[in-house]
């Protein structure tokens, strides 16, 4: 299951990104990696830009803090 933070959903609408988009860049990562403070990251390219999300991964969740987009 995925949860957004109020800040993760304020960023989804501010850049465009949908639901589905997020469901992809988990299901077919082209990159992962750890962040700031211990924080879980994954990258998917979408055409020219890539989708980059921070969040937390719990036992059968993920809690998504922010999305941006990476040129």
């Amino acid at each position: 299951m995925i949860y957004y933070t109020k800040h993760a959903k304020e960023r989804m609408i501010l850049r465009g990104i949908t639901e589905e988009m997020v469901k992809k860049v988990f299901l077919e990562p082209d990159d992962i990696g750890t962040g700031y403070d211990g924080k879980d990251l994954v990258f998917k390219k979408f055409k020219n830009k890539i989708i980059k999300i921070v969040f937390i991964n719990k036992k059968s969740s993920k809690i998504i803090i922010s999305i941006i987009w990476k040129n």
